[in-house]
């Protein structure tokens, strides 16, 4: 008989599980399957899940959809990933990160129970995360796609509702470097009978295919099924309800998530049959925020951090920054920058041409998928960028930067959740 990891302390399990398997990614459902019979993962009782795919937005609808649903009293857990300091906050209960004990619980039943499989270190935090929330009787459960779609762990369940949040190029040497052929790997997770909602405003082929392969109930997509319109400082919304006709919300508060995903948000809580009125979506707005999301750190001057690390998202946060009234008065951009190597790092650093006056680069030297701040630095000049300053790591860069920060100028962290959360590691940022 194999002998089976024990533990108790959560960090000994996470150290196990980065030695189980080679590949930090390994695509194909096989394995997950095996281990989710042996779990009875199917079936998630009377829990509503909904599933949520897609290239940028996953988190913001997400954080939506938990917060409006916490605020009706109802009961709401969380499956997401990557975290940004803690394995806990993957899987949260009512807004609260699960405890050690709890993840421990079922990291320890998906080892008793997967013998031979092995399981990548996604594989099996998904697993364990999944048997997490389905033994807390949930109301709701949300749960994040990982990579993809089609061929993701999370694509195990029989959920309620599929979404997708947007498409764009990442992840290009797992999903291919098509637009198309990355939406039909996002809406793979499309369930027969059951309602899929697409925020993508652009009518990829593969959404149509994929709901006739799946044989949906029905396929509601951003711009045709539902709409939003952005104002100087405040944006409307219509819904359309089968019973209802067309309902419509105006005036309603700019928040610093993107509308769009709000919009997207609003369509699955309709599905899910949960009532909607202006003065609850309002109050939501007015407080919804995400971790490293244009996360906001200080006024005066202005600090922020951003994730975006893929040219769809500096595009949404560039946008972000010319629009929203929150940013009327930044006259100029400093940015503190570190990005993975997979990334299209030319491509998306095109995107500041003329915007940013100073750069600052920084290695994140326990991360071996980051490229080097020299070989970002190269980037750079090859785009004729000036101002570009090498410092040892990613915390050293944005302490220098925010010595030399002028009252005026917006100081931006972003290209990756790890530059991010070596941001806010610090004691003062």
């Amino acid at each position: 008989m194999t002998q089976r990891f024990q533990s108790q302390s959560l960090e000994d399990w996470l150290f196990y599980l980065e030695q189980q398997h080679p590949s930090e990614i390994e695509l194909g459902l096989n394995r997950v399957k095996t281990v989710a019979a042996k779990a009875e993962l199917s079936n998630f009782g009377n829990t509503k899940v909904v599933l949520v795919a897609g290239t940028n937005g996953k988190g913001t609808t997400i954080r939506f959809l938990e917060s409006y649903l916490i605020a009706q009293g109802h009961k709401v857990g969380i499956y997401s990933s990557p975290h940004l300091f803690k394995y806990n906050e993957r899987v949260r209960l009512n807004g609260e990160d699960a405890s050690d004990e709890l993840h421990i619980e079922s990291l320890s039943l998906i080892e008793q129970l997967r013998e031979q499989t092995p399981l990548t270190y996604f594989e099996f935090g998904t697993l364990a995360g999944l048997k997490l929330l389905q033994q807390q009787e949930l109301d709701f459960a949300l749960i994040e796609v990982g990579l993809g779609g089609r061929l993701d762990a999370t694509n195990i369940l029989d959920h309620d509702i599929a979404v997708v949040t947007s498409i764009g190029l990442d992840h290009v040497d797992w999903l291919g470097d098509d637009l198309n052929t990355i939406a039909f790997e996002k809406a793979g997770i499309f369930r027969k009978g059951k309602p899929a909602i697409v925020g993508e405003p652009k009518a990829y082929p593969s959404f149509s295919e994929q709901a006739n392969n799946h044989q949906v109930s029905a396929l509601y997509q951003v711009g045709q099924d539902f709409k939003f319109e952005v104002l100087s400082d405040t944006w409307n919304v219509e819904l359309y309800n089968e019973n209802l006709g067309n309902v419509r919300f105006e005036g309603l508060s700019l928040p610093l998530i993107p509308v769009q995903n709000v919009t997207t948000a609003l369509v699955v809580l309709q599905q899910l049959g949960i009532e909607l009125d202006h003065n609850s979506i309002n109050s939501v707005l007015q407080t919804v925020t995400l971790t490293g999301r244009l996360q906001i750190l200080s006024e005066s001057p202005m600090k922020m951090v951003d994730v975006a690390h893929n040219g769809h998202a500096i595009k949404h946060l560039l946008n972000t920054l010319d629009s929203h009234p929150r940013f009327a008065e930044v006259k100029s951009i400093d940015v503190v920058l570190a990005m993975m190597k997979d990334k299209d790092i030319e491509a998306c650093l095109s995107l500041f041409k003329g915007k940013v006056v100073n750069w600052y680069l920084g290695d994140l030297p326990d991360n071996p998928r980051a490229a080097s701040a020299e070989d970002i630095k190269a980037v750079l000049v090859k785009l004729a960028e000036s101002n570009v300053h090498v410092l040892p790591d990613v915390k050293q860069a944005w302490q220098k930067a925010s010595e030399n920060q002028s009252s005026e100028t917006l100081l931006l962290g972003l290209g990756s959740f790890y530059t991010v959360a070596e941001i806010l590691d610090q004691k003062e940022v």
